[in-house]
């Protein structure tokens, strides 16, 4: 009788293919996941980049705040409560954008503000010394105030001396830390029987949250779905515990009716500027 020749039945043929085609398809979607979190990864470095850059902007910004009690700020106040994107503006000895004529002082006017297309802007105006100049307005004491004096500081007009220094930021929002350590929305301590910023004696820090979204998330949705994003983030007040804030915040992003991608574009950062004295 003849001895079978070697060889594969087709039970284990289809055995074998079925094998090589699940670890095929294994491997296919370990790849698919190692380039999503590769994506992810860049445009979380991308983010952080961006933000890194504006956040040390202020850190000298704010280093450089004149605090004096004869000079204005334009700041969150009970008088001025600043709903939804907060702004800011404030003297400061930092470089500035200076007229073609006249003598330049150390001083510049400071501002930050939400652009209409939802992206932070920084002013930097460089200011004259008092009397030199017939038309350039020059570094101002109160009872000048610098809304009055400059009002694209503290509103939307347009001023040249803007430029865009975060694209993919969409909310800003402030705080004060009073000398006393608690957290605030007024930049003066009621305890202490204070009713006026008068040089910002009372605040110890600056505290700044900003919500940024990647360039692709950005090129996901339009201007009114960002809008109304940070219309549902909320604002800061002096009952929230810390991260309370930024707990409600990514909440209000988790129920936004926006694609995925979007979504994972957010990204929540918070720094505490020191204020020198």
């Amino acid at each position: 009788m003849a001895d079978r020749e070697n060889g594969f039945t087709l039970a284990e043929l289809m055995v074998a293919i079925s094998v090589v085609a699940l670890l095929v398809l294994l491997v296919s979607r370990l790849i698919d996941q190692a380039a999503t979190l590769t994506t992810l990864g860049h445009r979380r470095m991308d983010t952080d980049e961006q933000a890194r850059q504006l956040l040390d902007r202020m850190t000298v910004d704010f280093a450089q705040m004149v605090k004096r009690s004869d000079v204005d700020y334009y700041v969150k106040s009970p008088a001025n409560t600043e709903p939804g994107n907060d702004q800011i503006a404030f003297y400061a000895t930092v470089p500035g954008y200076y007229p073609s004529t006249g003598s330049q002082s150390p001083v510049s006017l400071v501002a930050y503000r939400m652009s209409g297309q939802s992206k932070l802007e920084r002013m930097s105006k460089g200011l004259l010394w008092n009397g030199v100049s017939p038309s350039d307005a020059p570094i101002v004491f109160l009872p000048l105030t610098i809304s009055s004096t400059w009002s694209a500081a503290t509103n939307g007009a347009s001023d040249a001396d803007y430029e865009s220094v975060g694209p993919q930021i969409f909310r800003f929002e402030y705080a004060y830390l009073l000398n006393d350590g608690s957290v605030s929305a007024t930049p003066w301590s009621t305890t202490a029987g204070h009713v006026a910023i008068d040089g910002m004696r009372d605040v110890a820090a600056v505290d700044i949250f900003i919500a940024t979204i990647d360039s692709k998330g950005r090129s996901l949705i339009t201007d009114s779905q960002i809008a109304s994003l940070a219309g549902n983030m909320n604002d800061f007040a002096a009952s929230m515990a810390p991260g309370v804030l930024f707990s409600q915040w990514q909440s209000a992003v988790n129920a936004a009716d926006l694609q995925r991608p979007a979504v994972q574009g957010v990204r929540l950062y918070e720094r505490q500027y020191r204020l020198l004295k």
